[in-house]
């Protein structure tokens, strides 16, 4: 499919995008540097736009994105939530991400509500957007929360016992407990809640400028571009498959 090239903001001849350590859709040391990297990089390349792709801590990235900073031109992945729309031109959907509950066999951990939280210690990321109601109730104090710089430190908190439960994408739960060797004899002991939180859009978020608008509308063409081949475009591209890691308790 031939498409028409729009020229790039000003002199940039190529993009400067940072992501962080989510493994299995982003990470330094993973094929590709990430399932949802692979994705990133072939719609821009769809374009003939170079990258410079950088994986940093996530306040770290969300910062270098803040207006007057000049490190990075786009950030991913973000939830396709009203206060990232509001942040960024998000980009059309690039995958998906199943979130809930890790909590430990044996545990009283058990919800249907958000009701069923109040009381409870919850383990979350700091600078990660949950849901709406969610991240509502732990600003109203209904539900208490300890905040930790990364997914695997979030493990390690539950393992510790600090916390009852902890929100996580369920790819990235399984990812790190199937391959890191700290969880070799206890991973069958994280049980990820059968009963969702949110299963939620991931997006390319670019600045709220103009040159951030137009390298949007680039992105999402070379992304439109990938999901066609000839005349089949498949219209629910990109999905991601949802793992059941181990959900009797």
């Amino acid at each position: 499919m031939a498409i028409a090239q729009e020229p790039l903001p000003g002199s940039m001849d190529h993009v400067r995008l940072v992501t962080t350590e989510w493994p299995p859709y982003s990470g330094e040391d993973l094929p590709g540097k990430g399932l949802v990297s692979i994705i990133v990089k072939g719609a821009f390349a769809r374009n003939g736009t170079e990258i410079q792709l950088s994986v940093i801590p996530w306040r770290r990235a969300l910062r270098s994105m803040s207006p007057g900073e000049n490190t990075a031109d786009a950030i991913f992945p973000l939830y396709g939530s009203a206060s990232r729309r509001s942040t960024f031109y998000l980009s059309e959907a690039i995958s998906f991400s199943p979130v809930g509950f890790v909590f430990i066999r044996g545990s009283t951990f058990d919800w249907q509500t958000l009701d069923d939280l109040d009381g409870l210690t919850i383990g979350t990321v700091g600078g990660y957007v949950n849901t709406p109601t969610f991240d509502a109730r732990v600003a109203s104090g209904k539900i208490k929360t300890i905040e930790a710089n990364d997914d695997l430190s979030l493990l390690r908190l539950l393992q510790a016992g600090r916390v009852d439960a902890v929100v996580m994408d369920q790819l990235v739960a399984r990812q790190l407990l199937d391959t890191l060797s700290e969880f070799q004899t206890t991973r069958r002991l994280f049980v990820f809640h059968n009963q969702p939180l949110a299963f939620e859009s991931l997006h390319v978020g670019f600045k709220r400028t103009p040159d951030g608008r137009l390298l949007r509308n680039i992105f999402n063409r070379g992304l439109r571009a990938l999901r066609c081949t000839d005349n089949d475009c498949r219209n629910s591209w990109p999905s991601t498959a949802y793992f059941s890691y181990d959900n009797r308790h």
